[in-house]
Parts: C-alpha cells; structure tokens; sequence
C-alpha cells in the first residue's frame, strides 16, 4: 500500500516539472532529490551539486551519478574566497544571521548560479520533503496527536530559502514536494507509510524509501538523516566566521544592539549585514509580542527567523553555538 502512495508522489513530481518546464535539479544525493530524479530520469534533467571539503553528501551523490550513468554538474568548494557574492546574495535576500539559515542559503545559491550559467529553464529544489513527509529524526518517536499537529503547522507556516534567494536571483525554482498536490496527498497518507521500520531500524519517508529501493537505489534508500553542515561539508564557513572575529568585541555591540550573540558566526554575520546595509530596518523591528530571549525579534511558532533560536514545548531554548 505504501508504494502506491510514492507513486502519486512521483507523479505529482513529474507534472509539476512539465508544467514548469522545469530542466535542472539541485541536486544532494539525499532521499528527497534522489527521489525527484527517478520521478524525471525518462526527461534527462541536469543535475547540480554544491559540495565542500569532507562533504558526506559526496559519497552518495557519486553512486548516484554511477548507478544511473548520468552527468552531474558538480561544485566543489574547497575555502571561503570560493563562494564569491554569494554570502552577499543570501544576507540581502534572507535578512538574517542564523549561522545553519547562512551556510545552506550559501550552498542554494552556488547551485543557483549554475543554473543560470547553464541556461536552466527552471531548477527543482527538495524542498518539503522532511516537513510533510516525517524525514527529520527529532519526529521518529513522537505520538500521533504531535505528528499531526506538526503536519497542520508546517502546511502552511513552513520556510525555505531557496524560495526568497532564488526570487533575488532572478532564476525560477520549484518546490514539488511542497506543492499544493504534495500537501493533499500527506494529508492521506498513514503514518505508518511515513514512519516504519526497515531492517529492524526505524526511518522517516518510509514510502519514498522503499520506491528508491525497488528502484535499485538501496544505498541511498537506507541513508540516515545528515545535518547540512555535515551533508555539505560548509562546517568550513563557520570555522572561517569564527576566525575573522574576536569574542572580545561582542560586549560591545551586544549592548548597544541588545543582542546576545550565542555564537562568534552570528556576530560576523551581523557585521557583515550592517555594512552591506542591510539590517537597518531589522534593528528597529524588535517586538514586545513574544520576543526571542537572544535577539527580541518576535518569535512565530516557537522559533525566531532571525537569529535561529528555537523553544521547544518543555521551554528549553536551542540555537547554534560556538563558544
């Protein structure tokens, strides 16, 4: 039954590509993208990959490459200087300075940019596949009623970046697995399609998992959840940020902008925004409707855009930190 459920999927995937003539996929070697490529292996898309040094996404998006004999654009990032204007392109469309938001908004724009050099029509992004389909660890142990309440939140409130970055880049992207056809079929989907075990382990997008195994795609299929930083390999910004400032200069600006820096890669990255001139208006949006506890931006659903901190049910706050 749950293979019925891939197969609307990976149609939904492929009349959303037609529609939008789309012609390239950013691709990570992952679930989601992996999943999107077989859906449109028949139309021949490009595929693009933003890789850094010691990457774990490498691996799988060479067996990929292999297994299916396709070429794959590949952008090998080896130190900061490399990734040109885009740190720019992500702080002028994002407006924010959650180091994790950053480093991914980084890698989106690198494959962006070849999109545009490679005269792609439309790029195809993963987008929504951990939010509707149950993808993220963190969900594997939860009971129905937060399960559902999760899906009802991120239906309608979820955020990706490559929406806004690609919109100030001038380039057409598509969400598949977050579009409206997506979104009803997760809502008919059981979770026991979503979350099962394989192998006496248990996985989230159970459903797309056995449609890649059945594909042949074992390797992938069977592939655990990697946090960016580590899928990617861009830990090297962060450690690049953190180098380029001192700790010793955050009292300062902490109390004349009333930010409690949580980490050395959230100071540089709002240095960088104040001389770019971009965070003029965010330094005068502070809330006094449920204000984040580090920077005063207003927190929606439990989490604050600008600055990444999150606040979990039991009141326990979590954001990215460096010393």
């Amino acid at each position: 039954m749950c293979i019925e459920y891939a197969e609307k999927l990976s149609k939904i995937i492929y009349e959303n590509s037609r529609k939008n003539n789309c012609d390239c996929i950013l691709f990570s070697g992952g679930i989601d993208t992996t999943f999107i490529l077989m859906s449109l292996i028949n139309e021949k898309p490009k595929t693009i990959s933003v890789v850094f040094n010691e990457s774990k996404d490498k691996e799988y998006i060479d067996y990929v490459k292999n297994k299916l004999n396709i070429e794959n654009y590949e952008i090998i990032i080896k130190n900061e200087q490399e990734i040109g204007d885009c740190l720019n392109n992500v702080l002028y469309s994002l407006k924010v300075i959650d180091p994790i938001e950053i480093i991914s908004g980084v890698s989106v724009c690198l494959g962006l940019k070849k999109a545009k050099e490679l005269k792609c029509n439309c790029i195809i992004t993963g987008d929504g596949g951990d939010e509707l389909y149950f993808g993220y660890d963190f969900l594997l142990n939860r009971n129905e009623s937060y399960l559902n309440n999760w899906l009802k939140n991120v239906l309608n409130n979820a955020f990706f970046n490559s929406i806004p970055i690609s919109n100030y880049m001038g380039i057409k992207a598509i969400l598949p697995l977050y579009s409206n056809e997506s979104k009803e079929l997760s809502l008919s989907i059981p979770t026991k399609c979503k979350i099962n075990e394989i192998n006496g382990k248990i996985y989230g997008k159970y459903f797309m998992r056995l449609w890649l195994m059945r594909k042949g795609l074992e390797f992938v299929a069977l592939r655990n959840k990697t946090p960016i930083t580590i899928g990617t390999g861009s830990e090297i910004l962060l450690q690049s940020w953190k180098n380029k400032v001192k700790k010793e200069e955050i009292q300062e600006y902490k109390n004349k902008y009333r930010i409690n820096f949580p980490s050395l890669s959230h100071f540089y990255l709002f240095k960088k925004g104040l001389e770019l001139g971009i965070f003029n208006d965010e330094l005068e949006n502070k809330s006094n409707k449920n204000p984040c506890p580090i920077c005063g931006h207003e927190m929606k659903g439990n989490h604050c855009k600008f600055c990444g901190t999150y606040i979990d049910e039991k009141g326990q706050i979590s954001y990215y930190k460096d010393f």
